[in-house]
């Protein structure tokens, strides 16, 4: 059955689409200049869930309903963290801290965001800190675009795809907690 769009849930799709279309270059070029591997390997696993993303609006602009079954990858976000929670070399919250728990002079320039490695001039945590926040403000726009959906397929397409991002910000949030470069508080 094809899916009717109301011009606002059309407009909702075409800023969705482009945002997809965002995410899946910064993830693209900045798992081309990461300097972690682990790293690398959540941001490919992330931009290849984008790519199915992007697909899933375009499906639903030509009325089409998407199969919401996922990417067809079985990595789950739980598999990403546990890969480099098990084979990091540094556990949460030892990188840049002494033994009474304060912070090292490095890691203080780490996060006033002095350092600039990389192709792009950008530093691993500089490049996890964009893609948080690009995350974040995806996400909250698919908060918005499902409680504005009337048909059932539209509703369950954007409320899947939100809990995806979200969980793409989990794995940075997680990565970045262990570099110590994220704390709660």
């Amino acid at each position: 059955m094809p899916v009717q769009l109301t011009q606002k849930e059309r407009m909702y799709l075409q800023d969705a689409k482009s945002q997809e279309e965002l995410c899946i270059a910064k993830y693209n070029h900045y798992s081309s200049i990461v300097q972690s591997p682990q790293l690398k390997q959540i941001l490919q696993w992330a931009g290849q869930q984008e790519t199915h993303h992007h697909q899933t609006i375009s499906d639903l602009l030509q009325g089409r309903t998407p199969q919401m079954g996922g990417s067809g990858q079985t990595t789950t976000v739980n598999q990403i963290i546990s890969q480099f929670a098990t084979g990091a070399s540094m556990s949460a919250g030892t990188r840049g801290r002494t033994s009474g728990g304060q912070q090292t002079q490095g890691q203080s320039m780490m996060a006033s965001n002095t350092q600039f490695t990389g192709q792009g001039g950008l530093s691993d945590q500089q490049i996890c800190q964009d893609l948080l926040s690009t995350e974040k403000a995806v996400s909250d726009m698919y908060d918005h675009a499902v409680f504005e959906a009337s048909s059932l397929p539209l509703r369950q397409a954007f409320n899947h795809i939100q809990k995806e991002e979200q969980e793409h910000a989990f794995a940075l949030f997680k990565y970045m907690e262990q570099m110590g470069w994220y704390q709660p508080q």
